[in-house]
């Protein structure tokens, strides 16, 4: 029996559903997700075929199935379809290629990444993926000429700055390209074999999906990240547990979400050996608990998401980590607003919209979105949100908020 019949059936009968009942949540998660679906008698006929192996599953598809059953691509037996990209061009690599990766070359790579990940947290992705997106293909090509003890080196190497490259179009917004890169960074751990780096960025994609509004799917890839080895580093457990229970917050499924944030607390603080060699050295027992707070939001409980955010703020190291600064920032002033002190919210937007402005960080953005639209309805009688307007108009961030752009004549 094909192996896609096998999984994809299997996964509808694990969860005790008719194939009539499955089609109505499949157009449920399509409306939800935007993805245009045919009527129900055809949905009747394309499901059958999908499961008896008659018809692969479409790409444009495949998430809600991911979403569905709360599985990987892997998990449910779709298969892989290349999908053409746009991508930034990267400079051709000189005519004369470097013949191995010398350990010279691997300190150097490994060294300005390690530069490149400081300038991330103060500057954000606006300036820096062209400089990471222009190495990769010498990285590439050292990865092809490798040999032995080097290759191990390198694959290393390349996984981390795929994965980073990922990293940087998640945050300005380009979820397309963070999913392609992230899925190269996880084919170069694979060849590798590293069980703690494969967790990690299954861990990443699952971020990346869960943000992009699938956290069915991110569950699923969360749940694959903490199964990839018996015993995972502590830190690189805390930050998958972690995303398990944002994805499980977003899920409505409060005592899940309550278990896994308690694990991950639990995991962040213990003793960590991996030292900075650690991926996930930064999932700190403070980091958890400020990614928690939006999630205490997501389930009804914005008074103890405030003081989680204003603590954090509190404490926050002078003059680093600005674009998470800036995002946790945004998080408030969305908490303020939906308890309606709208100045408050507009004092702690207005800061977290300079940070986004100079960072280019799609995060940011997105979540003074849902402030402001907490505060829209105020928007005709209070000065402060009339300022704060006109503030985001200024720093041509209005596109990105829905706010109307007080000169209609203006073109960014």
């Amino acid at each position: 029996m094909d192996k896609q019949l096998t999984l994809l059936k299997q996964a509808r009968q694990s969860h005790g559903w008719s194939q009539e009942q499955a089609i109505v949540r499949i157009e449920t998660l399509g409306r939800r997700m935007g993805i245009p679906l045919p009527t129900r008698t055809s949905l009747r006929t394309l499901l059958s075929a999908f499961e008896n192996d008659h018809r692969n599953v479409p790409e444009q598809y495949r998430p809600i199935f991911c979403e569905l059953y709360r599985a990987t691509d892997a998990e449910l037996g779709l298969q892989h379809a290349s999908k053409a990209l746009i991508l930034p061009i990267s400079p051709d690599p000189p005519a004369r290629q470097i013949e191995r990766p010398t350990p010279e070359i691997i300190a150097y790579l490994t060294n300005v990444r390690i530069e490149h990940a400081k300038a991330d947290a103060l500057l954000g992705p606006r300036y820096l993926i062209p400089t990471v997106q222009s190495q990769m293909p010498l990285i590439e090509q050292l990865c092809q000429s490798a040999r032995r003890s080097e290759r191990e080196a390198i694959l290393s190497i390349a996984a981390r700055y795929a994965e980073f490259c990922g990293w940087l179009y998640q945050d300005s917004g380009r979820t397309e390209h963070a999913i392609f890169w992230t899925e190269q960074a996880l084919d170069y751990a694979h060849e590798l074999g590293e069980a703690n780096l494969i967790a990690y960025i299954l861990h990443r994609k699952s971020n990346i999906v869960t943000e992009a509004g699938s956290p069915g799917h991110g569950l699923g890839l969360a749940s694959a990240a903490l199964k990839t080895a018996k015993s995972l580093p502590p830190r690189i457990r805390a930050v998958s547990l972690r995303q398990q229970a944002r994805a499980h917050a977003l899920l409505s499924e409060p005592s899940e979400f309550k278990l896994a944030i308690d694990q991950a607390l639990e995991s962040a603080s213990a003793e960590d050996s991996e030292g900075y060699d650690n991926p996930a050295r930064y999932c700190t027992p403070s980091y958890v608990i400020m990614e928690a707070g939006i999630s205490w939001v997501e389930l009804g409980k914005p008074d103890i998401a405030a003081n989680v955010f204003y603590d954090s703020l509190r404490s926050w190291p002078e003059g680093t980590q600005t674009r998470d600064r800036g995002i946790c920032l945004a998080r408030l002033a969305t908490v303020l607003a939906m308890q309606g002190d709208a100045d408050k919210a507009c004092r702690a937007g207005l800061e977290a919209s300079a940070i986004a402005h100079s960072t280019g960080s799609a995060r940011i953005r997105s979540q003074l979105k849902v402030m402001y639209n907490h505060l829209k309805p105020l928007a005709a009688t209070d000065s402060a949100i009339q300022e704060l307007e006109h503030q985001f108009a200024d720093s041509a961030l209005s596109r990105g908020y829905g706010v109307p752009d007080p000169n209609p004549d203006h073109r960014g």
